[in-house]
């Protein structure tokens, strides 16, 4: 543990000096990104980090860079290593794409906030879900929807057979809610694969069209989409699980493909055009948007994260986006409105390095005010 932090510290004592002129926000913001550059270089010697970390200041990307071999457990003297480009599986963070196109179904008048899970899925078998389920209840992780058995290695049968939105549905609609929908607020995946269902039956495209359609063109995000785990393209970062005490790829552990509730595949740059297509009113009316992206309970707004608040807590570090991790996978987008400042990690290592690249980003704001 001394020697990873000797090596953490040694890395950022290297990032070079910066002139820095008294009042110069420029000169206080390359200071703060070339301090956070050494933060991820030291966590990438220290063999905690690979992957890519954008910042951006508005529209102007400030920083841009990869960490690390695309696969950590490459051992050849010269690994492919990981560039802006690599993409990475998102992990939960993909749920923002669900939750922007059933906000899209509802600026089109075609769902409501408060539909009811029975009346899209009619033969939903838990009566109690079916009727009392609302879509505002599946976005803020307050309708007891619970978890989806598909992660683990003890799960492996379920991944084969429910490959499909109406499969994973099935595999727990005759599970009820956990507890009174809206009286408690627990986080689960469930509930986005029910949300993925819907969005399927009340557009009638299969949700990677939707997406795809609706989402990732109007976004221009030319490098976002679906791949399989198992037979991944040579630019996706490759990711690890320990089962029985070895390392194996997570591909045994998580779902093969993207689905409701995150996995799909993007780069920084296309998570960065997805959160300004948002900002912009591309994707959403900006009214329901701002809905979407105020706190409803806890740390949840409308299917995105919208935390940092509280007592003491300054404005400033309010933030909107999502998170996401599992075996080999950690991920953090968030944007600060009343900043402007868009900060994305993107990791094939385990949590929460992400996270911890991110709260680093934010103190170095918070130490330049």
């Amino acid at each position: 543990m001394l020697r990873t932090l000797s090596t953490i510290l040694l890395a950022m004592l290297a990032v070079p000096a910066l002139a820095q002129s008294p009042g110069s926000d420029i000169s206080a913001d390359r200071l703060a990104i070339a301090r956070l550059d050494g933060f991820a270089q030291g966590l990438t010697a220290a063999d905690r980090f690979s992957g890519v970390v954008l910042v951006a200041q508005g529209d102007r990307i400030l920083l841009e860079r990869g960490y690390g071999p695309i696969d950590p457990r490459d051992d050849r003297d010269d690994p492919a290593m990981i560039t802006p480009d690599t993409r990475f599986n998102l992990a939960s963070a993909g749920k923002m794409f669900t939750s922007t196109a059933i906000l899209q179904l509802i600026a089109g008048g075609k769902l409501s906030l408060d539909t009811r899970v029975g009346e899209v899925l009619p033969n939903y078998r838990n009566r109690d879900f079916r009727e009392k389920v609302t879509i505002r209840q599946l976005l803020t992780h307050t309708a007891g929807a619970g978890d989806i058995d598909l992660f683990g290695p003890e799960n492996a049968t379920n991944r084969a057979a429910a490959r499909s939105h109406a499969a994973m549905v099935a595999l727990h609609d005759d599970r009820a809610p956990a507890f009174e929908p809206g009286s408690n607020q627990e986080y689960g995946n469930f509930g986005f694969v029910v949300l993925g269902r819907i969005v399927e039956l009340v557009s009638g495209e299969p949700y990677e069209a939707y997406l795809a359609r609706h989402i990732f063109a109007p976004a221009g995000m030319t490098r976002t989409g679906f791949a399989d785990c198992s037979d991944p393209a040579a630019d996706i970062a490759v990711g690890y699980a320990s089962v029985a005490g070895k390392p194996v790829r997570n591909c045994e552990t998580i779902p093969a493909r993207g689905f409701g509730a995150g996995g799909q595949v993007s780069t920084a740059r296309d998570m960065f055009a997805f959160v300004q297509a948002l900002r912009s009113g591309k994707l959403i009316p900006p009214g329901l948007f701002a809905q979407a992206t105020r706190t409803y309970r806890e740390f949840m707004g409308l299917g995105f994260f919208a935390t940092g608040y509280g007592e003491g807590v300054p404005a400033r570090e309010f933030r909107w986006g999502h998170g996401g991790g599992a075996d080999g996978i950690n991920t953090d987008i968030r944007h600060y409105p009343s900043t402007g400042r868009t900060v994305i990690v993107l990791a094939n290592r385990d949590a929460p390095v992400a996270h911890e690249i991110a709260n680093f980003e934010l103190a170095q704001q918070g130490a330049s005010d």
